[in-house]
Order: C-alpha cells, then structure tokens, then sequence
C-alpha cells in the first residue's frame, strides 16, 4: 500500500471513527435527554439522585429543573444548558463528581428564577441581593430540594 493510500485511507477512517463514538457515547449517556425539559434527565447522574427525590416531595416539585436552573430566554436557555454539559462532564471525568457545587452563575440564574416567579411577594422586600449579598435560597435553600 502506497503512502497516499494509507493517508487516505486515515483521513476517512478516523474521522469517522471519533464521529461515531461520539454520537454512540451521546446516546448511550442519553446526552438527549437533556435538550428537553424532563426532570428525570437530572439523574441520569447516580450523584443528583436524592435531589431528584427531594424535589419530587418538595413545594416546587410542579416546576421542571429547568424552571430554576436555566434562564428562560431560548438563546441563553440553550446556551446555558451547553455550557453545564460540558463543565458537568468535565467534573464527571477529571474532578470529584461526589463534591458538586451550584456554580456563581448558576447561583445567580436560581436567583433570577426565584425573583421571576415570585415577584410580587419579593417586591415588598427590601434586603436583596445588592444590599446584603444575600440570595432567596440562603434562607430558603430546602425549598426546591433539600441539597
């Protein structure tokens, strides 16, 4: 086999190959699941599994992880959703997955939510964030769920 061949030959071969392992691990990891808004998505990783069964006996269990977690624009919606996936893959992969923190922005995209659904009775009350450095869920935090 000539040397042009072989190149050739590996110019479609690998491609391939990781394009195929790629949409294979999607699937198999059901990385689908989270382009929708189905709460069951969130324990596809065995670490979220008692907040996903917190927040099934919570007072917030009618609204969908989505419904806290991401902002409601379709562009940052989806945008956001994106950059979790990979950060939570790379926890998952190089980190601890078992020590797994709500990063600021998604502390500060939480925050939003809370404030957009509870907005008349937040708007009464005059300790928000930029007077105190408080959030609703540093006095509210077993609200959603209790972790």
């Amino acid at each position: 086999m000539n040397i042009k061949r072989l190149l050739g030959f590996l110019l479609i071969v690998l491609p391939g190959t990781v394009i195929g392992l790629s949409v294979y691990t999607f699937y198999y990891a059901k990385g689908y699941s989270y382009l929708l808004d189905d709460p069951k998505a969130c324990i596809n990783c065995h670490v979220m599994r008692d907040n996903f069964i917190a927040w099934e006996v919570s007072s917030h269990r009618s609204v969908s992880c989505n419904g806290c977690h991401v902002p409601q624009g379709p562009v940052s919606k989806y945008y956001v959703k994106a950059e979790n996936g990979f950060r939570h893959s790379y926890v998952f992969t190089f980190e601890n997955p078992q020590i797994f923190r709500l990063a600021p922005i998604g502390q500060r995209t939480v925050e939003a939510n809370c404030i957009r659904c509870h907005v008349a009775t937040v708007s009464n009350i005059s300790h928000g964030v930029s007077d105190t450095g408080m959030r609703c869920f540093d006095c509210h935090r077993g609200v959603g769920h209790a972790f």
